[in-house]
């Protein structure tokens, strides 16, 4: 091989390394700093005794289990509506109808981490409360992050 062409190759394959590392860079907090309640419950750990972050988790995990088949149902939805976007002949009837349904899903989502909420505020001290609204709306920022991540620009 000539010698530019080793050059072209050698300068090739450090710019894909780099690019590599590029991405892994940025993509990596999605594995590392997910929506994970055990890795984001330091501070609300701190405040809260061991029943009642034991009360937290388990009135968590069970709104998760909850909205399963309501996430699975969105998926599907949302297969509707992408596939009357790309038809032939756009129905507009069919895509309100579709889009209703999904904004009626998500509320009802709301609605459950809403009462769980409101269950555990109940059995909660003032400053467990507090501690529990901080943590809520920690989780929030970090979801609007990683949605404004994954957006394109």
């Amino acid at each position: 091989m000539s010698k530019k062409i080793k050059i072209l190759i050698a300068c090739s394959l450090i710019l894909n390394i780099l690019l590599i590392g590029l991405v892994m860079g940025n993509v990596s907090h999605r594995f590392f700093e997910g929506d994970s309640l055990k890795r984001k419950q330091p501070e609300l750990s701190l405040k809260l005794s061991s029943e009642k972050e034991q009360l937290f988790l388990d009135t968590m995990r069970k709104v998760r289990q909850e909205n399963r088949d309501t996430h699975v149902q969105m998926k599907e939805i949302r297969e509707k509506i992408f596939a009357i976007l790309v038809a032939p002949e756009f129905n507009e009837n069919a895509y309100e109808s579709e889009v209703k349904k999904l904004h009626e899903m998500r509320g009802l989502m709301m609605q459950q981490y809403s009462n769980a909420t409101k269950e555990l505020a109940k059995q909660f001290s003032q400053e467990e409360r507090e501690a529990l609204a901080e943590y809520l709306k920690d989780a929030a920022r970090s979801r609007r992050s990683i949605s404004k991540d994954n957006r394109t620009h």
